[in-house]
């Protein structure tokens, strides 16, 4: 099964998660409290709070509760979920990069053409620095160790 096929919509909206409203490190007892507001949101008027512009059922509801309960469907819901955004210190270490990157592709497009291959007179890429530059993709939100 390809987790990423579409299916008469897009795959990120048949997410768990986003069904349930729940965030994919949440535990086990904010899980169980985010399904039962969620079911209740449905009994009460399920019209009033609709998802992606689709009105939410208890049997969605149930479905997605289902997945999230072995760990093999809680694991493919989690790949068809998104990493939030950077906020705080990496959005301004990200933004800072930017500019960076700008300034540099500036400076290498007002320079006289070189040849293809050879790099531009002045400009060196240092590639041993890059990885401290960037997070660490496998660690949690929030748990990176500072770069600078």
């Amino acid at each position: 099964m390809n987790l990423w096929a579409w299916h008469n919509r897009n795959p990120y909206y048949e997410n768990a998660f986003q069904v349930l409203d729940v965030d994919p490190t949440a535990d086990r007892a904010t899980t169980r409290s985010r399904i039962a507001a969620r079911r209740k949101r449905i009994s009460y008027d399920a019209k009033r709070f609709p998802l992606f512009g689709e009105v939410l059922s208890v049997a969605r509801v149930n479905a997605a509760e289902e997945q999230l309960a072995t760990p093999r469907t809680r694991i493919a819901a989690e790949l068809l979920t998104h990493r939030p955004e950077a906020e705080g210190e990496d959005l301004a270490d990200l933004l800072e990069l930017l500019e960076l990157s700008r300034s540099l592709s500036e400076t290498t497009d007002s320079t006289e053409p070189h040849a293809p291959g050879a790099p531009a007179e002045g400009f060196r890429i240092e590639h041993h620095v890059l990885p401290t530059l960037l997070p660490n993709p496998a660690a949690k939100p929030g748990t990176e160790e500072p770069t600078a």
